[in-house]
């Protein structure tokens, strides 16, 4: 073991230095030739071993560094990498209290207190949920509730004739098309909604569609908001959602996957208001909490209905009625083997405590807010769309008259430009027909010389790509 430990030592070293560049943008074909990626009938070294880790970590964009900008999570987490090794340690199953003591209790202890932010626990009701491996699952699980709410049946029988139709933002993730395909729904059955110019679903539109399906015959049982799009960072209404589930009898869901830690702040919460009226929600802590990946949750305010619709079988061998029984956790994941992500986000938060949550979403939107009006003032950057959270989409457009095909391909090739450079390693992405650099604050680490710095490296590398081109 000893060897393995002096290794993983020096590896994590030269990974955390700041020095190294964020990433390295290599071809598949070029990193073929670089490492030898073949396996064969004879072991190896351990030289060879410590080579290849070494060359996993020198390739992997280095996320805990301040110039990633580019997806919904970065930075690193000491106490959640503390929980992550000890995990992995363990190899512990959290299908039952026997096989993960500790884990099972620190998870209800996790769920109990993001339902108590999100509102799901009250003086009246006790909100309920299960660790999951993202967003994705979480989402996937939300439907497939809604759908056992809406035709219990299914779930012994299958599907009968009848079509069911779900609703999300045309800004949402695209995990509802998945969700939609893996539970037998459809993906033509998963309607998207139109945004407001403020990246919202709107409400009207959704009556409009909702009415429109029942008039097809269809039967409408779900309706999925995001709160954090992933291009904007927008929230969509949830009192105004509320009501039309409610007129049609639908099951309401809330993706936090990336907006919910906005809860913590007491300044910013406002953008979920309303949030407790959801019958579940979904929460990333992997995105904002800076988690190693993976560790998310499905929540709902309706106890029994994970397990309703998630539980069944392993009862001979596995899930014993025994004085811990109730801790059993298994029975309210669609997985059997389920890896202790309970740990890492338990000493994270245990560490940071809410205010460490509540400080870090509001140091950061100080942040987002100086480079809104950076932008602001800059006569070749320009926002492309609202900025209510933490994501900055803006595009550089020179004084020259380019249309917006030649901007996109422009901008594209700034973000790429930057990368190939050693530079910040961020993303562009289109709002509304148009293509800019979506810049994502989740570093609690970033400054505002960062933020300064990046986009004087945009001017910079537009002007020059303009002039040679």
């Amino acid at each position: 073991m000893q060897p393995y430990l002096d290794i993983f030592q020096q590896l994590a070293s030269q990974y955390f230095r700041q020095d190294r560049p964020v990433s390295k943008p290599i071809s598949a074909t070029e990193l073929e030739q670089i490492i030898d990626f073949s396996l064969g009938v004879e072991g190896a070294e351990l030289g060879a071993l410590k080579q290849a880790a070494g060359d996993y970590l020198n390739y992997q964009p280095a996320s805990a560094q301040v110039d990633f900008f580019k997806l919904l999570y970065s930075g690193h987490n000491n106490p959640a990498l503390l929980g992550d090794w000890v995990t992995s340690l363990s190899n512990a199953n959290m299908h039952t209290y026997q096989m993960s003591p500790v884990a099972t209790l620190m998870e209800q202890e996790l769920i109990n207190q993001w339902n108590r932010l999100v509102g799901f626990t009250t003086a009246s009701q006790t909100g309920d949920g299960v660790m999951v491996s993202g967003g994705s699952q979480a989402n996937l699980i939300a439907m497939m509730i809604a759908r056992h709410q809406a035709c219990p049946d299914i779930k012994v029988k299958g599907f009968s004739d009848q079509a069911l139709v779900a609703f999300v933002s045309d800004q949402a993730h695209y995990s509802g098309q998945k969700a939609a395909n893996v539970l037998g729904i459809g993906t033509d059955n998963l309607i998207a909604v139109a945004s407001d110019n403020q990246g919202r679903l709107c409400p009207s539109a959704l009556k409009e569609a909702i009415e429109y399906s029942i008039k097809q015959g269809h039967k409408p049982f779900y309706i999925g908001l995001t709160a954090g799009t992933t291009v904007l960072g927008a929230f969509d209404p949830v009192p105004e959602c509320r009501a039309i589930a409610d007129q049609y009898n639908l099951w309401l869901h809330i993706d936090g996957a990336w907006g919910a830690p906005v809860l913590f702040s007491q300044q910013h919460k406002h953008l979920l208001k309303g949030c407790e009226l959801a019958d579940s929600f979904a929460w990333d802590a992997h995105k904002l909490m800076n988690v190693p990946i993976t560790a998310a949750v499905i929540l709902t305010r309706h106890q029994g209905m994970l397990e309703q619709t998630c539980g069944g079988g392993g009862a001979d061998y596995l899930f014993h009625s025994d004085e811990n029984s109730a801790y059993n956790l298994g029975q309210k994941s669609i997985q059997c083997g389920r890896r202790a992500d309970a740990l890492k986000v338990w000493l994270s938060w245990k560490a940071l405590g809410n205010n460490g949550f509540s400080d870090k979403v509001d140091q950061l939107q100080v942040l987002k807010q100086g480079c809104v009006e950076a932008i602001g003032i800059s006569t070749e950057l320009h926002m492309i769309g609202p900025a209510p959270y933490l994501n900055v989409l803006f595009q550089y457009r020179p004084s020259t008259d380019l249309n917006e095909e030649q901007l996109r391909v422009l901008n594209i090739a700034i973000c790429k430009s930057m990368q190939t450079e050693g530079g910040a390693f961020v993303d562009y992405a289109k709002y509304q027909g148009k293509t800019g650099i979506r810049l994502i604050l989740a570093n609690s680490d970033t400054q505002a010389s960062d933020i300064s710095r990046l986009l004087t490296n945009c001017i910079k590398t537009g002007q020059s790509l303009v002039t040679t081109s």
